[in-house]
Order: C-alpha cells, then structure tokens, then sequence
C-alpha cells in the first residue's frame, strides 16, 4: 500500500492528541466508522484532532481515504488493506506501522464513543484486547533478527478480518420497513 502523507497532521504541526502517520490515521478512521457509519467523509478528520487545518491536496487525500476505506468496510469481498509500509520493507518498520495502526484504531473507537460499557461479543472484547496488545509493541522490543514475513502476513490478516467483526457487530440494524411499490 502506497505511503500517504499528510504534513497538517503530523506532530509537529497538529495540536492535541490524534494519529500522526498514515497506519495511525487508517486505524483511527476505521474505529471511527465502527461507531459512525454515518460520518461526513468531509470533515471526518476533526473528529481526531482539536485543530487541524489540511491543505487542498491533503483534503483531498483524505476524503480518498475515507471512501475508499467505507467502501472496502462494506465490501462483501472484505477487500480493506491495511495503510502499512510495502512488503520490501523492513520488518521491523512494518511491525511497527501495525502497532501504530492498533493505536489509531483504539483512539477512533474511544474517540467515537466505545467505553468499557459497550456491549460486545466475547470474540470482539478478545480482538480488542489483542489490538490493545499488538498497540504497545515498541522499536525496544524488536530483535533484528525477527524476520518471520508468515507471522506478521498472520497477524495483518487477523486484524484485517477482526475488524470486518467489530465493524459489523456495532453497525445498527436496519429495522426499517422497506417501502415497496404496488
């Protein structure tokens, strides 16, 4: 996946809290859609920060994100990748861009309202608690010699796949009628 960048954003130009790199950025969003499917793809951001001020281009790349993520969220292919670096990256670099994106995806959910009153299924409470985990890998913990692709492909899989879980499990149900014509 190709690397976004967004300087407004970044920490030494956002105030307050809010992701800070583009893993972080679509782990947030995506926490935010869990709770608010409804969110405006234009002005989404402001939800994650008390004040930024993107420029054009970057607000365009970031309605491009918040699209393309709201449409892979309701892919039935379940097609969302997840904003880490390319595989010839180093691993440690991606391990560490996944923990970001587990941080991002923890501030969108509690930014969008998720207590620890939420009602949710066994499985999202234990995907939770291994996003919370996966979040607080740091660059002290990896070893240069941790070079297993398969594990990390595995564990990107798993986050890819629990959050179509969370997702679905917080959207609300449609309880409307359908109105049909006679």
């Amino acid at each position: 996946m190709s690397e976004l960048y967004f300087p407004s954003l970044s920490a030494n130009n956002a105030t307050g809290d809010g992701p800070i790199n583009s893993s972080e950025l679509q782990g947030a969003l995506c926490g935010l859609l869990c709770l608010n499917s409804q969110a405006n793809r234009a002005t989404w951001y402001k939800n994650m920060y008390e004040d930024v001020h993107p420029d054009e281009d970057e607000i365009l790349d970031l309605t491009h994100l918040f699209d393309q993520t709201v449409q892979s969220l309701n892919s039935l292919d379940f097609d969302l990748q997840l904003e880490l670096p390319d595989d010839n990256a180093p691993i440690a670099s991606r391990i560490l861009a996944m923990a970001d994106w587990c941080q991002g995806l923890l501030f969108g959910l509690a930014a969008s309202g998720l207590t620890d009153d939420t009602e949710l299924s066994t499985d999202c409470k234990e995907y939770i608690a291994d996003v919370i985990n996966i979040s607080q890998i740091n660059s002290d913990e990896l070893d240069a010699s941790d070079s297993n692709d398969m594990d990390f492909e595995e564990l990107v899989e798993y986050l890819r796949m629990g959050l179509f879980l969370i997702y679905s499990e917080l959207q609300p149900a449609d309880n409307t009628p359908q109105s049909t014509e006679h």
